[in-house]
């Protein structure tokens, strides 16, 4: 519409002095104000009021929610004053780990009532009646022929075996064993103290019987395997030490100077005997004589030594 305006007064405009470039800016400028006048013609309380609510609906969800919370996990984010996000690392908690203690090897003193040279009494049965009674307790599989038999010659009671069947350690025995255990009149409570301890290992039927039949404490022995020695000395060692009152103490003090190879345990009672300490045994050694010397011999130089 303006257009064709426009079109017909420049076609009926014959004024010479017509400026084409002045009109153009009168009417431009005359659409302007008429924009202006219909942009101000709408209420101002209605805009004001929406151009408020864009500026306090993003502050108020900023302040009462978190807009940081799609983007955290296991940290904390917090917002300095500049708009720098600032991460604030968790502490670590402080999670002792309890070692539950060793349980306690058992020390348990037997008390040795047997009298030696006693005689082993006669089943009082059939060896038929034997298998059958062997076999009403479950082991007539365990043990063969020969092995029953055996038994059965050595008069070892079913009931003595069923003892090693209900503690769970038939399996560290066979039949010439349980029969040397009982021909030495070894209770089951003492080879049970000795598995309590975890001591089948070191010690067959033998050493077992030497050990109860020579009345080495428990405690005695649970001392070498305490100090970490126990595989150093069998049965009949042990016995001797005893019998010779070598304590633990000293023995340990041996080993722990690294002298055990020099020394067994009938060279130990001596030196323990003639009260030669371990230290005189590292002069010896830190002079290179150890190794060349018999006990006696060290037992000679510590005497002449006039220590």
């Amino acid at each position: 519409m303006s257009n064709q305006r426009f079109r017909n007064d420049l076609n009926n405009n014959s004024d010479p002095d017509f400026d084409l470039d002045a009109y153009i800016d009168e009417q431009a400028n005359a659409g302007d104000q008429n924009f202006e006048q219909e942009f101000d013609s709408h209420p101002t309380t209605k805009r004001n009021l929406l151009a408020l609510s864009v500026i306090l609906i993003p502050a108020v969800w900023f302040f009462l929610s978190d807009p940081f919370s799609i983007f955290s996990d296991d940290s904390n984010f917090t917002s300095s004053q500049a708009g720098q996000t600032i991460v604030v690392e968790r502490p670590e908690p402080d999670v002792r780990v309890i070692t539950a203690p060793a349980a306690p090897i058992p020390r348990q003193d037997f008390n040795f009532n047997f009298e030696t040279g006693n005689g082993i009494a006669d089943l009082g049965m059939s060896y038929t009646e034997y298998l059958a009674q062997l076999k009403e307790y479950g082991y007539l599989d365990y043990f063969g022929g020969s092995a029953s038999t055996r038994l059965y010659q050595n008069n070892v009671p079913v009931e003595y075996i069923d003892q090693f069947g209900k503690a769970e350690v038939l399996n560290n025995f066979g039949s010439t064993s349980i029969s040397r255990l009982y021909q030495n009149q070894v209770p089951f409570e003492y080879i049970q103290n000795l598995a309590d301890a975890g001591l089948l290992e070191n010690f067959g039927s033998t050493s077992i019987s030497r050990l109860y039949q020579n009345q080495i404490p428990f405690d005695y022995i649970i001392g070498f395997k305490e100090a970490g020695i126990l595989e150093d000395f069998g049965s009949t060692s042990i016995s001797r030490l005893y019998q010779n009152n070598v304590p633990r103490e000293y023995i340990s003090e041996l080993a722990e100077a690294g002298y055990l190879d020099n020394f067994g345990s009938t060279s130990i009672v001596r030196l323990h005997k003639n009260q030669v300490p371990a230290s005189f045994l590292k002069i010896l050694d830190d002079k290179g004589l150890l190794d060349d010397m018999s006990s006696e011999s060290v037992v000679t130089a510590y005497e002449l030594e006039g220590q």
